[in-house]
């Protein structure tokens, strides 16, 4: 079993498709599920974190709202600043029309 990082904050990331779904099944129609087009962006917003910001990062689906993915992680304080930065500086892409919409720091 893996050993557990210390000192990690958890953080809640939500991606979503970047417009409605109306769009999406206008634009993807019958050829794909919002489902699948949701897991194949978590295991891209996955490999970014991993290349961009550490490789041990431990991420986890933790809830869906409505057309929301909610992913927890668990970081280091320099990777949440890190994360911060590629957002604000808005270097984060990713292939599919799908958006990081927001990231939530738990306080403990």
């Amino acid at each position: 079993m893996k050993k557990e990082r210390k000192n990690t904050r958890t953080i809640l990331i939500d991606i979503e498709y970047k417009g409605n779904l109306n769009e999406f099944e206008e634009f993807y129609g019958n050829n794909v599920t919002y489902q699948e087009m949701e897991q194949e962006s978590y295991i891209e917003f996955k490999s970014i974190m991993f290349e961009q910001i550490n490789s041990e990062i431990k991420f986890r689906k933790y809830g869906r709202l409505n057309k929301c993915l909610t992913i927890k992680a668990d970081m280091l304080e320099t990777e949440i600043k890190l994360l911060d930065e590629i957002l604000n500086n808005e270097i984060f892409k990713f292939t599919t029309d799908w958006k990081i919409s927001n990231v939530t720091l738990i306080k403990e």
